[in-house]
């Protein structure tokens, strides 16, 4: 008896399982049609003339128009409409889909009239005579609306995406042709993860994609590589995603990035970070040097805090190095001992979340903690350590960031200030001081769309070393003046580890429209020691310039550009930055 029990338990489950998959809605739509439309600005899909679509169950139903709202997620098909399946073959006038819903509803082509509902995938089953909503078979109005997307076919995965076939979009004025287009109107924000460096400008072509990947190239520009085409595949869950890029693709330097983030639980997450940097003139797979870098981040939400772990591994030498007496007085064929170790360092930091001093009140404060090693953190890895002190060093700090939430006075004007300070201690004797103090005003015009700020902040940085202090920080080997192409430069000997950087900031932003924003800012700096153009510092007047244009829904330009007020013979920067973003 046992066996058959167990026959029948099973036969049962396995009967309710294929149930319950037959009521399930739709996992994907491919529809073919002589037009196949895509309106960007409303998110719905069209098609006309012999159109064909063929629901993830196998089940086709033909039509002469179809539309699908993807944000509503429910799907319409009318005109002689044909409902052909393994469990159906039904004519009719208008066939609706409404996965969300789990339903669809029909009106077949009887001689009395009927609405029929169908529950999920489940034909062999239809519902008579049940109430529909009214709205079942309504057409949206897309009267003066052009379409961003003219295809012959499209592949729709409800909630996710949408991939065409011989798609041409709208760009510029002109409907540019492409193999194929994915556009991603997912929920998860994940799929928007980059993999890739800055630029001024990145356009994405996305060519593949299914409910949880994203394959796109990209064409890009920056003031290094110029203009070049990269790559980038992404993985996504609802929780967890990975995204791996080559970038760029098509230039002999590339880089390699891989980016995987993981939640363990709401409080515990991960994130690993690759990167390898590799020269190859000929194939990709034979690479003529090579170096990289991992970092690997884990986060931990404590009552009230956090605790954070990073680690990072740099790998100088992936493939070796053959010196000579140019660089090296090893024989030639020996290997640079640099490659066999790599640097390496970790930090523990806790950070403490935002707390008030008394109830009510606006002064309010945050506290941090960490401790942290760094090993061979100049790269000599083999070779005798040439800096000073051991080879691995270890430090903590401690610090807090007292500030005020802002403080509303008339005429729209408010006030914050803010006071943070940072003491880290070394195995190696000596400690480093940083404070930063700010006080910043602040005004909204709301009538004319301005804002305006003017903030003051004062900067200092101390390492002591005690008696130490003259053998840490000796007089240049120049004596107290340093020359540079820009002239001759003095008080320099005034410096022993004490850094002072004073600024006055003053910003002016007018945004009258949603397409139109412009910033302004202008800067005053005092620093100690002074800057010297071509060495270091800063210039002591800054003036910046930021434009933003919405040039049409899917592309925004940001022009940025400064002037300098002659500082190392420079006025006005070389060239615009240029930005293109969605």
């Amino acid at each position: 008896m046992r066996f058959p029990a167990i026959i029948a338990f099973v036969s049962t489950a396995f009967a309710a399982a294929t149930s319950l998959a037959a009521a399930a809605p739709p996992t994907s739509l491919d529809v073919s049609a002589k037009t196949v439309d895509f309106y960007f600005n409303r998110f719905i899909v069209t098609a006309d003339g012999d159109v064909r679509v063929r629901l993830s169950d196998g089940t086709v139903v033909r039509g002469q128009t179809f539309t699908m709202d993807l944000k509503l997620n429910r799907y319409l098909v009318a005109g002689d409409v044909h409902v052909d399946g393994p469990a159906i073959h039904q004519a009719g006038a208008a066939f609706a889909g409404y996965p969300d819903l789990d339903r669809s509803y029909f009106l077949p082509a009887d001689s009395t009239p009927a609405r029929v509902t169908y529950f999920g995938l489940d034909w062999s089953t239809p519902r008579v005579g049940r109430e529909q909503p009214g709205d079942a078979f309504y057409f949206p109005d897309l009267t003066g609306e052009r379409p961003y997307i003219i295809a012959h076919g499209a592949r729709i995965v409800p909630k996710t995406d949408v991939l065409f076939d011989n798609a041409r979009v709208y760009t510029a004025g002109a409907y540019v042709p492409l193999p194929r287009y994915l556009v991603t109107f997912s929920p998860n924000p994940h799929f928007n993860e980059n993999g890739f460096a800055g630029a001024r400008a990145d356009v994405g072509l996305p060519f593949n994609g299914s409910e949880h990947s994203v394959s796109a190239l990209h064409l890009r520009n920056d003031a290094f590589n110029g203009t070049y085409f990269a790559i980038d595949q992404h993985f996504v869950w609802n929780d967890d995603w990975i995204v791996a890029s080559i970038d760029p693709l098509t230039q002999e330097q590339r880089q390699y990035n891989l980016i995987g983030y993981k939640k363990f639980s709401p409080t515990f997450t991960g994130r690993l970070f690759l990167q390898e940097s590799a020269g190859s003139p000929g194939l990709i797979n034979r690479p003529i040097n090579a170096a990289a870098f991992g970092q690997l981040q884990l986060n931990a939400g404590l009552r009230r805090s956090g605790l954070s772990l990073t680690t990072d591994n740099y790998y100088q030498y992936i493939l070796g190095f053959t010196p000579n007496l140019v660089n090296d007085a090893l024989p030639t064929g020996a290997y640079d001992p640099r490659w066999r170790e790599h640097p390496t360092d970790a930090l523990l930091a806790w950070t403490g979340f935002e707390n008030r001093f008394f109830k009510g009140a606006p002064l309010l404060f945050r506290l941090r903690s960490g401790i942290g090693m760094a090993h061979d953190i100049y790269g000599e890895g083999g070779y005798l350590n040439e800096q000073p002190g051991p080879p691995s060093a270890w430090y903590h700090y401690a610090g807090a960031t007292v500030y005020t939430a802002p403080i509303k006075l008339r005429n729209g004007i408010s006030v914050s200030t803010s006071l943070d300070k940072q003491r880290t201690w070394y195995s190696v004797p000596h400690q480093v001081d940083l404070t930063d103090a700010r006080v910043s005003l602040s005004r909204t015009f709301d009538r004319q769309h301005i804002n305006t700020f003017l903030a003051y902040e004062s900067r200092t940085t101390a390492d002591y070393w005690g008696g130490a202090q003259l053998a840490a920080y000796p007089l240049p080997l120049g004596g107290d003046t340093v020359t540079t192409e820009f002239g001759t430069f003095g008080g320099q000997n005034a410096f022993r580890g004490f850094a002072t950087s004073r600024g006055l900031t003053g910003s002016f932003v007018y945004t009258p429209t949603q397409y139109f924003g412009l910033n302004l800012t202008l800067a005053r700096f005092s620093d100690f020691p002074a800057p010297v153009p071509g060495l270091y510092g800063q210039p002591p007047w800054q003036l910046s310039a930021d434009l933003r244009l919405r040039m049409s829904k899917q592309v925004l330009v940001d022009l940025t550009r400064a002037y300098y007020f002659n500082f190392a013979n420079e006025r006005w920067t070389p060239q615009f930055g240029i930005q293109f973003s969605p």
